[in-house]
């Protein structure tokens, strides 16, 4: 036999053998390929125009408004709690348009950004109501500031998932674990230490990005709105240091632990709203990714820096189930957790 098939033979029976790299290479994207196939089965979500109601009362004109966009295939047709929130989402172009009650209470004000004034002309001939068309002028940078969140979840979740899981499974493997079980450290305090350890880098990070966008893409912020956004990235990270932790405690191999985070990544990304908003998937996906503590984190951070949601109140639930997350996967990693397989 040849040295070139014996070479061949040798690296194709290197990587079947390998379980991380037959499941990387072979059924990652195929799996990959599926989650695509059902995000985007309805086409892409932005091609449907998105049109914000604000209606603190019952008001029929209204009413007849939102009935007649509904016949709209092109149009998507959502209720939001207040105007700041809906004009926030205009701002940031998660909305091209925002439909809400005259002051006078005669007929209805339809606000577009300068970009969808054809656009905004064409919905108001469409509206049953006597209609004013307002143009709004947003940001340069609108749809950065909407991405924004998206991208500091994702940070926070690579740096919670590989910064604890990949160095935890490869203090397995070089026996570093079994020789700390041999010192009367407590599990708790080294699972503490190194949460709080990653934890304060990731704190950095944060200010970094945040100091970034401010500086280079004008991102709104003020002092309460980035003081929120320290604590839910906090609470964000240890959700995710814990689930890292858990991962290293039932995978012993480094390699394989990073197949599997990366392969967990890519479905966390398209159902966290770091894009698009869930309401735009099939309901299945979309009521998976409502329960993500990264899909909260977006919504949290949005909230705050783009709609001035800065009360206890309003931000409760959010911050609840991030809390409940974080205890739960930081509960896991103690119970799971053993110094040596």
């Amino acid at each position: 036999m040849s040295a070139f098939l014996v070479l061949l033979r040798m690296r194709l029976l290197d990587t079947l053998r390998n379980r991380s790299s037959v499941g990387f290479t072979l059924i990652f994207p195929v799996v990959l390929l599926a989650v695509l196939g059902l995000v985007f089965m309805n086409g892409h979500p932005f091609e449907r125009r998105y049109v914000a109601v604000v209606s603190a009362d019952a008001n029929a004109a209204i009413e007849r408004c939102v009935a007649e966009l509904g016949a709209f295939e092109e149009v998507r047709v959502g209720r939001e709690r207040t105007e700041a929130e809906a004009l926030g989402k205009l701002r940031a172009r998660m909305a091209s348009a925002v439909l809400s009650a005259a002051p006078d209470g005669e007929g209805v004000i339809l606000r577009v950004g300068t970009r969808d004034r054809i656009f905004g002309g064409g919905l108001v001939a469409a509206l049953p109501a006597q209609a004013r068309l307002d143009v709004v002028e947003g940001p340069a940078w609108g749809y950065v500031h909407y991405l924004f969140p998206g991208i500091l979840a994702f940070s926070v979740l690579a740096s919670g998932l590989f910064g604890m899981g990949y160095p935890m499974a490869l203090f397995r493997q070089n026996l570093f674990l079994k020789k700390l079980a041999t010192t009367p450290l407590p599990k708790g305090t080294f699972i503490a230490a190194n949460v709080a350890a990653r934890s304060s880098i990731v704190l950095v990070q944060v200010v970094l990005l945040v100091g970034a966008a401010r500086l280079f893409f004008d991102l709104p912020l003020t002092l309460v709105s980035f003081g929120w956004l320290l604590v839910i990235s906090m609470l964000g990270v240890i959700a995710f240091l814990g689930a890292g932790f858990a991962l290293a405690a039932a995978i012993d191999n480094a390699e394989l632990l990073v197949d599997v985070i990366s392969a967990i990544n890519m479905p966390i990304v398209f159902l966290s709203e770091m894009f698009f908003p869930l309401e735009s998937l099939p309901r299945f996906l979309s009521t998976v990714g409502a329960w993500l503590p990264s899909t909260e984190m977006v919504r949290l951070s949005r909230a705050v820096l783009l709609y001035g949601v800065t009360d206890l109140s309003s931000l409760a639930g959010g911050l609840g189930m991030l809390a409940m997350w974080a205890a739960a996967t930081f509960t896991i990693s103690v119970l799971t957790f053993k110094w040596h397989a």
